[in-house]
């Protein structure tokens, strides 16, 4: 009883509150919590409408829910028992339809190593996607359908617009194999922005500046959908995010903003790829000491290959080089040199240190050095 007088006493405020604005001549209207818009006026006969107005996630999922799928890696597996080759599913995640040409975006490592790719639609509805590209550096990647389907694309919002404390719904498909959660949502609020020295899975983002959410992003959503209070897709997010230190933070989801992915996605439906300047080399990490000793070269990132007329070989770099700068910033490994070369276009120069302590065959030199060389970056093919 006392619960029913509670709410009693709540509606006839609510009631009274209507009454008042209407005599004035101001028409009572709920607005909505993300967008400032007007979402639907009070009907004081309804209790629920100042509930269901004013929380949008009932529409968004309604709308968003047949739009987002379960993606299914397959491999074909050959047994050494029995001699033969069969498919077998390798990974599950969820993806989303963001164009009505048949495109849809997920993380790459859902479907890294895959042979082929299944897609699940919410209705129960199977079919096959093609790969039309992936990125692992940023973890992206793009699937395309042929067919018609009972889903509308997601609109694509604006995640440089965000705000910490907003709302976020993240939408997806918990689970694997014959326990999959399909369409499962929650939400929670936008509890961090930019955030960096974050890894995804085997990508390093430490250059990009993820979401950081608090709604459950679980094992199967990777790839899905985070969307503000408008229903728009700002975010893709990530399955397994951690710290450098590998430390996880319960009830802490990361996703890659929309703005920095979009150009990737038009790029992969463009170019089945991502063409970036690169330095034309294939390096190994090398441990060693911070600084360069007399008799032991310091740590970095030693060349093992040179490409043919590629920058490396126009700057007269020799295999066995290591690179410990970047422009003068520390790189003790591949990640770190990686980092520092991100963002930079075709073109652009860059300013390597160098130490050689071995000619192009391996030997040790007598009089090892360090230097700096400057290499303009091209797109290699």
């Amino acid at each position: 009883m006392k619960s029913f007088k509670k709410t009693g006493k709540k509606w006839a405020l609510a009631l009274a509150l209507a009454l008042t604005l209407t005599c004035v001549g101001v028409s009572a209207q709920l607005v909505h919590p993300a967008s400032a818009e007007t979402v639907a006026a009070v009907d004081p006969t309804d209790p629920m409408s100042v509930y269901t107005s004013a929380n949008p996630i009932p529409d968004i999922a309604e709308r968003v829910r047949p739009a987002v799928v379960q993606v299914i890696s397959v491999a074909k597996v050959w047994s050494p028992y029995t001699g033969e080759t069969t498919e077998t599913e390798m990974g599950y995640g969820s993806g989303v339809y963001i164009d009505d040409r048949g495109y849809i975006v997920t993380n790459n490592h859902v479907v890294a190593d895959a042979e082929s790719v299944n897609i699940v639609w919410l209705d129960g509805t199977t079919m096959e996607a093609e790969i039309v590209g992936t990125d692992s550096a940023p973890d992206l990647a793009v699937l395309k359908f042929e067919g018609s389907v009972d889903a509308q694309p997601v609109p694509l919002g604006d995640s440089d617009a965000l705000r910490v404390g907003e709302l976020a719904i993240a939408i997806g498909n918990p689970g694997s194999g014959d326990t999959v959660l399909y369409g499962t949502v929650t939400s929670g609020i936008i509890s961090g922005l930019d955030r960096e020295g974050i890894e995804a899975r085997d990508s390093y983002t430490e250059n990009m500046g993820v979401i950081q959410t608090t709604a459950q992003i679980n094992s199967g959503n990777s790839g899905g959908a985070l969307l503000n209070g408008n229903g728009e897709l700002i975010g893709i997010p990530t399955l397994k995010a951690s710290f450098s230190s590998d430390s996880v933070i319960e009830g802490t989801g990361f996703a890659i903003p929309i703005n920095d992915a979009k150009p990737i996605i038009d790029e992969l439906i463009e170019n089945g790829r991502v063409l970036r300047p690169r330095l034309g080399i294939s390096v190994v990490d090398q441990d060693g000491p911070e600084e360069p000793l007399r008799t032991y070269p310091p740590a970095g990132v030693e060349i093992r290959v040179i490409e043919e007329g590629s920058p490396a070989e126009e700057a007269g770099l020799q295999v066995y080089d290591r690179i410990t700068h970047v422009n003068g910033e520390r790189c003790m490994n591949y990640d770190e040199m990686d980092a520092l070369l991100d963002g930079f276009e075709a073109g652009d120069t860059v300013t390597l240190t160098v130490a050689r302590y071995y000619d192009s065959r391996g030997n040790e030199l007598l009089n090892p050095e360090v230097f700096d060389v400057e290499v303009e970056l091209q797109i290699l093919d």
